[in-house]
């Protein structure tokens, strides 16, 4: 901070940047006067300079010296205080896009006739009071931008703002937000944006769902897709859509639609039958889709929807889980089918599957559960397969990772701990024994897929030389090796237990042991693993966690 004026006025302290301010609009300038007397105060004075030329971006005519005053009557203790400056006063030629303007204020004890506020008047006011004036505050960068376009499409539909016509057939809901500006020399973008959902209930707008900030990806500037997780029903909804852009201008564009979609029951078809089954065992919820009848073919081109809501949110959220639109026809005795291996042990789930027939608009739906999963072993999943390891299973050490700083004093007794960041994620060691038996109904791998095409000279031979379960070290060290594959390759896993739910990580530190007491013919392995997000069906998809559908 400049030091201290003669007259006791301290610079006022101001924020080094200010969000964008559209041009023609007045600016708000907030800053801090904590160290003057707000009594003291009796006008405030501004200078505005544009970064690329040094000029003074006030009206030259009518401020020569580059300042301008306005009187204040800041009233009570708030320090937090704030001027508007109006557009009017600046100089039209000197206001440009993509440029940066500083702005730095002081503050003075005396008040300003309005006959001196330009020209000469106040050229001599400013010379003649000069011991009534403060330091100047640091500098503030603004810049200018031009009215920002935003337009929204819910399922490609164009919304229309501030009207109540726009209609969506599904119950499905995606948002394309694409920003742009009213002047194409401004090269202002979008940043971020956050989606605020009402639903109309009793004629009132309750809150039904709010999206996590949503951030630009660089490579396709000014678009932000979003697919909204939640179930829409026959009503009627606002959304609020607030943007933000690169210099931190935010804006809000609001939109009402209504939900009006061709959906009957399940039981209104007599085309797909559908059967559930949750398997405790390998830990995952089966949904088949296969013909009515013997008479009935699920057609080609037919599309399946199934979506999943968990009671962690009181079935709020449905996500997407697989989706799928057949490329061949299902015929009787066959069938379409979906196994959920991302279901998490002692969480209540509900599926809804949708059938959509090829060249229509009806969707039949049905919502099955809840239902609940209880699994006893721990599994690996991931890359489509998943390991169980069941033998052995052990975690010696579970840790929540923050940044904290314990900071010792040499004058005090006790330390001052900080924390850091955000930083918060679990790292786990996890051991188990290695052996072609973990393999609960071989999902992992079969004898079949260990040996190919030989399978039969390799179970002559191990039939000659007396080898069965027990003593079967081939078997053991073929299926190792897949296994060690497994767990050394850098491809993220869902680790899932009942004790420690669903974690999404990463192995590192895989280390095997061979078990002496056996003639090393199996072997135990230790790794650390480490949690890179959140156990989301968003992620998983983003990791191949499991077959998704299309």
């Amino acid at each position: 901070m400049s030091t201290i004026a003669e007259n006791g006025l301290y610079p006022p302290i101001i924020d080094p940047y200010l969000p964008a301010v559209l041009k023609g609009s007045d600016i708000e300038l907030p800053f801090n006067i904590s160290y003057t007397s707000v009594s003291d105060i009796q006008s405030v004075h501004i200078s505005i300079t544009r970064q690329s030329n040094y000029h003074s971006a006030l009206n030259q005519q009518n401020y020569l010296r580059g300042i301008y005053v306005q009187n204040v009557d800041f009233s009570g203790d708030n320090t937090d205080v704030s001027v508007t400056i109006p557009y009017s006063i600046l100089q039209e030629s000197e206001i440009a896009y993509n440029e940066y303007y500083k702005v730095q204020v002081r503050v003075s004890d005396i008040s300003i006739s309005n006959a001196d506020k330009t020209g000469i008047k106040l050229s001599q006011y400013l010379e003649n009071n000069l011991d009534h004036f403060s330091e100047w505050s640091t500098v503030c960068l603004i810049k200018f931008i031009s009215n920002q376009q935003i337009e929204v499409l819910c399922n490609d539909i164009v919304l229309v703002a501030n009207s109540n016509t726009n209609i969506i057939e599904d119950s499905n809901i995606h948002l394309f937000l694409k920003h742009s500006n009213e002047d194409t020399n401004d090269n202002e973008f979008l940043n971020a944006c956050q989606f605020n959902i009402y639903k109309l209930e009793n004629n009132e707008l309750e809150l039904f769902f709010t999206s996590p900030k949503l951030y630009v990806n660089r490579e396709t500037p000014n678009q932000i897709f979003y697919k909204i997780p939640c179930f829409f029903d026959n009503a009627n909804y606002k959304i609020d859509c607030n943007y933000e852009t690169c210099n931190l201008y935010a804006g809000t564009v609001s939109y009402s639609f209504k939900i009006k979609y061709n959906q009957s029951g399940w039981g209104q078809q007599s085309t797909v039958s559908e059967v559930s089954a949750v398997d405790n065992v390998i830990g995952k919820v089966n949904i088949s889709l296969l013909p009515f009848d013997e008479n009935a073919t699920i057609a080609m081109g037919s599309r399946f929807i199934i979506r999943r809501a968990a009671d962690k949110d009181d079935f709020l959220v449905w996500d997407e889980v697989y989706t799928k639109t057949l490329t061949e026809s299902i015929l009787p005795g066959s069938q379409l089918s979906f196994d959920d291996f991302t279901v998490e042990s002692g969480i209540l789930y509900k599926y809804e599957i949708t059938y959509i027939p090829p060249n229509s608009t009806d969707r039949y739906s049905i919502v099955d559960g809840p239902c609940i999963i209880l699994f006893d072993h721990a599994f690996l999943t991931g890359e489509g397969t998943q390991l169980c390891v069941k033998f052995n299973p052990n975690i010696s050490s579970f840790k929540i990772n923050v940044n904290d700083s314990v900071v010792n004093t040499y004058g005090g007794q006790y330390p001052y701990i900080s924390r850091n960041g955000n930083t918060y994620y679990r790292t786990f060691s996890l051991s188990g024994t290695i052996a072609y038996e973990m393999d609960i109904q071989h999902q992992f791998a079969t004898r079949s897929s260990i040996y190919g095409e030989w399978i039969d000279i390799y179970g002559t031979a191990f039939v000659n030389h007396y080898m069965n379960q027990q003593n079967d070290r081939i078997t053991q060290r073929k299926f190792r090796e897949i296994v060690m594959r497994y767990l050394y390759n850098d491809n993220p896993k869902l680790f899932r237990s009942t004790p420690e739910g669903n974690v999404l990580v990463r192995l590192t530190d895989v280390n095997l042991t061979p078990k002496t007491e056996l003639g090393r013919m199996i072997y135990d392995f230790s790794c650390t693993a480490t949690e890179i997000g959140e156990a989301s069906v968003e992620n998983c998809k983003m990791y191949q966690i499991q077959d998704y559908g299309d």
